[in-house]
């Protein structure tokens, strides 16, 4: 019995201390470790606030009153039919495929199209325009010895072929060569520059005023010009105007014809006056006039003596006006005394470009507007632009300082350029 008593609390000892184990085994420690949250608290701060300003602008409120409409009546047009259109030919253009019209065309420009007008450069001069009209001067002042003389005249009509033969065959142009108060045109309106017109113009230029054996001494101007030509004698007076002298009716001619680009090159202003009162006949019964009437036939001996000495040394002759007094005794007597000049009125700059902007606008085609009328044109649509050929150092002559402020003030009234070269090299130099 104590046997059995003994092993019952053995295995009763031994089932406690299973359940203690697996207890011991199941049981988890568990520590939670809670943090006390932490609040910030920002110190204020104070900070000063800045008024704003309220803006008063001044506002004047007017009421316009609106006008009422007015109520029109509606004009009804029957338009025309079969109406006649001109038909227009056009130069032919290289570089478009198929050409646009044919060759004959000197009515229509360029820009009409949409084609940029073409630059030209004329002895430093440069330009643009698809109408171009030169005036070349072909009296005998051009051909100066200070001036270079004839071999300076032909440097200038071998550049203007250059100049023509250069422009593209969209381009129209015209020549005028004028001396005292003749002028020839190389055509009698704008022509196209193609191959067979400019071949044209330069068999006809070429001859002017050039060298040649055995020449005399009045063996110059427009005479000289070669085969071709058209002699021009159109009154284009304006205003005050009583003479078309010198580059007055060449440059007119080139308004009349609507050219836009125009190159006047000469040698001076031009006496372009009204006579007040008639000249003096006392004074050249005088000493001093018989002086220098004396003195006027002696210097026409002098130029025929010094273009002997010329010819037989192979160079050109020497190129005066020898019906003039003052510039033969200018020539060979500086010195001497002159003529009293009786008043004249000069015609001023304004009154030229008056002259050539009223010209143009009244030989101007009629056009019709594209637009819808606010834009006006401009009064001048053109360049008029000058080449002077002086003679060197010569600005202690009387009539050069005249003759450069005018031209300046004319060109500067027709949107165009002033140029004065001196002398055979400065031309050179300009070319070169």
């Amino acid at each position: 019995m104590k046997k059995h008593v003994k092993s019952s609390a053995a295995l009763v000892s031994l089932g406690i201390h299973v359940i203690l184990v697996l207890v011991a085994v199941s049981f988890v420690a568990v520590t939670v470790i809670q943090r006390e949250e932490q609040n910030f608290e920002a110190k204020p701060v104070q900070r000063p606030k800045m008024q704003l300003r309220k803006l008063q602008v001044p506002v004047n409120v007017k009421k316009r009153k609106m006008p009422k409409p007015k109520l029109r009546k509606q004009i009804l047009v029957k338009p025309k039919k079969n109406v006649p259109v001109p038909e227009i030919k056009m130069p032919e253009i290289t570089g478009v495929k198929g050409g646009i019209g044919s060759a004959a065309g000197e009515a229509v420009g360029g820009s009409a199209l949409g084609f940029t007008a073409p630059e030209i450069e004329v002895f430093g001069i440069k330009g643009k325009g698809e109408k171009i009209f030169l005036c070349l001067d072909a009296t005998g002042d051009m051909m100066w010895d200070e001036m270079g003389g004839l071999r300076a005249y032909t440097i200038i009509k071998e550049e203007l072929v250059n100049i023509v033969r250069g422009l593209p065959p969209t381009a129209l142009f015209n020549v005028a060569v004028y001396e005292n108060e003749d002028t020839v045109l190389l055509f009698p309106k704008l022509m196209a520059v193609s191959a067979q017109n400019v071949e044209k113009f330069e068999r006809w230029i070429t001859p002017l005023n050039s060298v040649q054996s055995n020449m005399d001494n009045n063996d110059y101007g427009i005479r000289t010009l070669g085969e071709g030509g058209y002699p021009n004698d159109e009154s284009l007076l304006h205003g005050r105007f009583e003479k078309q002298e010198l580059w007055y009716r060449p440059a007119l001619l080139a308004m009349k014809q609507q050219a836009d680009a125009v190159f006047l090159l000469t040698s001076y202003w031009g006496h372009q006056r009204i006579k007040m009162e008639d000249r003096s006949a006392s004074w050249y019964e005088s000493s001093a006039g018989r002086r220098w009437k004396e003195c006027f036939e002696k210097a026409k001996e002098m130029l025929v003596e010094d273009n002997r000495r010329r010819r037989e040394a192979g160079e050109p002759p020497r190129v005066l006006n020898t019906s003039n007094a003052w510039e033969m005794n200018r020539a060979y007597f500086p010195d001497i005394e002159r003529p009293p000049e009786p008043e004249f009125y000069y015609h001023k700059p304004d009154e030229f470009a008056r002259a050539m902007i009223e010209t143009r606008k009244l030989h101007a085609a009629p056009t019709v507007g594209l637009t819808s009328g606010i834009r006006k044109k401009k009064q001048v649509d053109f360049t008029f632009n000058v080449v002077r050929f002086a003679k060197k150092d010569s600005y202690e002559e009387w009539y050069d300082g005249r003759t450069d402020d005018n031209f300046k003030k004319l060109t500067s009234l027709l949107r165009g350029d002033f140029e004065m070269i001196p002398g055979l090299d400065a031309i050179q130099s300009v070319l070169d």
